[in-house]
């Protein structure tokens, strides 16, 4: 199996490689699973001088169509199908390869025939060596992994540009609902779980604040949506099309050549514009559209990622699909086994208060507008994250004599260094340290044995404003408790909370109330969770 990231020239990359392979009799098998993939690696490998053909005539209960020095292009669909009954691949033997495009699929019952019973080498292309489910891998398929560049790679060699995400509000992104056997969240659960106006009039929103006119490809949960969330760019005076899956070839070239054109800005589409699709070029993605799947993620960003002579494409995830599965250019560990299920709790990016934009979680600075996620501490140099800074109110100037309180779990290391000058640091102890004998140990030792004194005393200092500090966490603890337990209490603030809103923010369906409700509830646990977690590290 061959990984290459979205844009990064697989079709290219393995027409080269044919033209090397088709010698002799050699032959080759091409297996996609869309008609307009099938056209478009036609045309890319007849430029990469393969013979190469598709629309053959292929008669039921005969074996698969073979051309001699070249590569025939088969449908996955009529593979399976036919291969159910009868063996298919007759005329092919041992020096023979099978290619299997977008091979995340592999794994479905009529690829997986189609594999155990071609003769020969086979080799699976894909972006995203990854499946929804974790029951399986790819392992029982192929034997080897060749992994390309990563993105972040390609970008700093300009074979695909750079790109910027953004994601709103939680109150204002959509969400996922109920999930279906295959992991994913369905089309009707997402479309249950959001009002309407999130949905559509939140994004138009997003658009006009940060796309500025960008040619823009949508990815929508639903036809419905898609057609609602044109019509509403639409209404806002921005040209806008549907490109849907029941579309004929005519109508889907008309509506493609209209926005490479630029007649179109938006072109919205639910799942057609995602695996090889050779759509024209687009440097804004919406991704109005929440999902589990890592390899849907990257495929509609990659939709965008191709270059543009020094500009970016702007990411628009108004799903915040982010939070699950981190930035295009994050670091990936591909593999044919099953990956490990995520760790429960870690977000893989933070958001700029700044300009909303997303990082690395832990990013330092806003990597476009370099606003800082936190601050060196005064006396020890070790930067730290704002999450750290939990009780920066209970600080005083004498926590600064070894490190800055705020950080907790920093403050209580020993080992960390201390910016110099020294001498500032043993002025300022009270009473004064006693001198050590230079006599007995070298410089380094000294300085050793001075700060572990310094610690010392700097520790038995922090105990008391800890304890008081224990003393307020344990009580913010209680009164949150005993909210969640009184039912009484829970309605009164919950009444609270909705006026608090906007008012187009505020429920008027009991259905929406109670989905606020749960929400809100969600909330006062995880603040609980945080609470306590907060005093166990206190005193621990």
């Amino acid at each position: 199996m061959m990984q290459l990231p979205t844009g990064g020239g697989k079709t290219i990359i393995a027409g080269v490689l044919l033209a090397e392979w088709l010698t002799g009799r050699r032959k080759a098998v091409w297996l996609t699973h869309r008609r307009e993939l099938a056209d478009q690696t036609c045309r890319m490998l007849t430029d990469t001088n393969v013979t190469a053909m598709t629309d053959v005539l292929w008669r039921p209960a005969s074996p698969a169509p073979a051309m001699a020095g070249g590569a025939v292009i088969l449908m996955a669909q009529t593979v399976g199908r036919r291969n159910v009954r009868d063996s298919i691949w007759g005329r092919y033997f041992a020096e023979d390869l099978l290619i299997i495009d977008e091979a995340h699929h592999a794994t479905a019952p009529g690829y997986e025939r189609a594999i155990r019973e071609w003769p020969g080498p086979v080799l699976g292309m894909t972006a995203t060596p990854w499946r929804l489910s974790l029951k399986e891998g790819f392992d029982h398929l192929f034997d080897t992994l060749l992994p390309g560049p990563q993105v972040a790679d390609l970008q700093r060699d300009g074979w695909l540009c750079h790109s910027r995400l953004i994601t709103p509000p939680l109150e204002k992104s959509i969400v996922g609902g109920q999930v279906d056997q295959t992991g994913d969240y369905t089309e009707t659960g997402i479309e249950r779980a959001n009002r309407p106006h999130i949905m559509t009039a939140g994004v138009l929103e997003l658009w006009r604040t940060h796309a500025r006119g960008r040619p823009t490809i949508a990815y929508a949960v639903s036809v419905g949506h898609a057609n609602n969330l044109a019509a509403v760019f639409n209404d806002a005076g921005i040209p806008a099309k549907t490109l849907l899956g029941d579309m004929n070839r005519v109508e889907r070239g008309t509506v493609i050549e209209e926005f490479r054109s630029g007649r179109l800005k938006v072109l919205v589409n639910v799942v057609v514009a995602t695996e090889g699709f050779d759509l024209p070029d687009a440097s804004c993605i919406i991704m109005a559209r929440p999902t589990l799947s890592l390899a849907l993620y990257m495929q509609m960003i990659g939709r965008g990622l191709r270059p543009k002579g020094g500009g970016d494409c702007l990411l628009l995830d108004a799903a915040r699909n982010a939070f699950t599965h981190g930035l295009a250019e994050d670091p990936r560990q591909w593999s044919l086994e099953t990956h490990p299920p995520k760790p429960p709790g870690i977000e893989p990016i933070v958001c700029c208060p700044n300009c909303e934009g997303a990082s690395p979680a832990a990013s330092q600075h806003c990597q476009h507008c370099q606003h800082s996620f936190g601050k060196d501490c005064d006396r020890c140099g070790k930067w730290r994250a704002k999450r750290h800074w939990r009780f920066e109110t209970h600080c005083d100037d004498a926590h600064q004599l070894v490190c800055d309180l705020c950080h907790v779990d920093a403050h209580r290391e020993a080992h960390l260094p201390l910016k110099p000058p020294l001498d500032e640091l043993l002025d300022a102890s009270d009473p004064p340290i006693e001198p050590v004998n230079e006599a007995s140990c070298d410089l380094e030792d000294q300085v050793a044995v001075v700060l572990r004194r310094v610690l010392q005393r700097e520790v038995q200092r922090v105990g008391a404003a800890s304890e008081t500090q224990c003393r307020e966490v344990r009580g913010f603890i209680a009164n949150r408790e005993k909210q969640l337990a009184d039912n009484e209490e829970l309605d009164r603030s919950f009444k609270v909370y909705i006026e608090s809103l906007p008012p187009d923010q505020r429920p008027t369906l009991k259905p929406d109330e109670f989905r606020l409700y749960s929400g809100w509830i969600k909330q006062l646990e995880d603040n609980l969770a945080t609470l306590k977690q907060e005093l166990a590290d206190l005193e621990g």
